[in-house]
């Protein structure tokens, strides 16, 4: 029975490579929550950029249940609206892989544009859901909402070449 328990060199390279996107995910709530939360007026949003990446990185079904697990720790971490956050950070970075896969080539680009568009619909949703509720004022969507798009979108470069280099550890994965 032991020898049914064997794990080979290749499939902890893939434990290796699914545990550093796991750290790079911890490191990014860290920085957001802990370091720029409450000292910077506008607040970027990077737990998107992280989970588009590896979505993108690794395609819409390991990079969906990806997808699906982060966002729910982050709603689980206390995430302002982190229930909107579970449906917009699972649905959209999947339609996007989906997307990339059949249409577009899985460069820098198309991943730019759908982690901007991610964080645009993310924000949005809550904002308007803020506002409908009369706790934001329609003029925080200019001042607020859209710096923190375009912040959040410029540390798009760096997450995505890390995800780049992690996603080389170990073979690709067989289809079965």
């Amino acid at each position: 029975m032991l020898d049914k328990l064997y794990i080979t060199p290749r499939q902890w390279l893939h434990f290796l490579r699914w545990a550093l996107y796991s750290l790079l995910l911890l490191l990014v709530i860290m920085l957001q929550t802990v370091v720029l939360a409450g000292r910077v007026s506008v607040c970027p949003d990077f737990v998107p950029m992280v989970i588009v990446c590896v979505c993108l990185r690794e395609g819409p079904e390991r990079g969906g249940t990806f997808a699906l697990i982060a966002s729910l720790l982050w709603c689980l971490s206390g995430a302002d609206q982190g229930s909107v956050a579970i449906a917009v950070l699972t649905i959209v970075p999947v339609a996007g892989a989906l997307i990339s896969r059949a249409v577009l080539t899985n460069r820098f680009i198309p991943c730019l544009i759908i982690a901007f568009a991610t964080v645009l619909i993310e924000q949005s949703i809550m904002f308007f859901l803020k506002f409908f509720f009369n706790n934001a004022s329609g003029v925080l969507f200019f001042t607020k909402l859209l710096p923190c798009v375009l912040i959040s979108t410029l540390a798009q470069p760096p997450i995505y070449l890390l995800v780049k280099r992690i996603a080389k550890i170990g073979a690709r994965y067989e289809s079965t």
